[in-house]
């Protein structure tokens, strides 16, 4: 059993570094890194909201001008997809940093991303 347990936590470990790496990446916005979090294994459930907030909060860091140059640096294909994790990400995140969910819009948080996102 324990060493199970050490398994599983060498295995989040291993997660973790690379979502940390995707995410510096993305601030340092590189269209590979941005793709690549985007297509990170959510699970599904709460955990694709969580990675919707965080792709919110790089969208905040780098500025909805400069995220847009570089989604339109992106494949059609790999477009697909980021609609739907940044809508989450700003409906249930706590983007403004208050302890509770936003609800937020992305017409609203980023009228000009909202025009063309996919």
């Amino acid at each position: 059993m324990v060493v199970l347990l050490w398994i599983i936590n060498q295995f989040q470990r291993i997660i973790n570094y690379k979502l940390e790496k995707l995410i510096i990446g993305s601030l340092n916005k590189d269209k590979k890194s941005i793709i690549e979090i985007k297509n990170f294994d959510c699970s599904g459930g709460s955990g694709c909201y969580d990675l919707g907030y965080i792709i919110t909060q790089i969208i905040y860091k780098l500025g909805e001008d400069e995220f847009i140059k570089i989604y339109n640096q992106i494949s059609e294909e790999n477009k697909k997809g980021f609609e739907s994790l940044i809508r989450v990400g700003l409906e249930y995140g706590d983007n403004d940093y208050n302890g509770e969910m936003d609800n937020m819009t992305i017409k609203k948080e980023f009228p000009k991303l909202s025009k063309i996102i996919r």
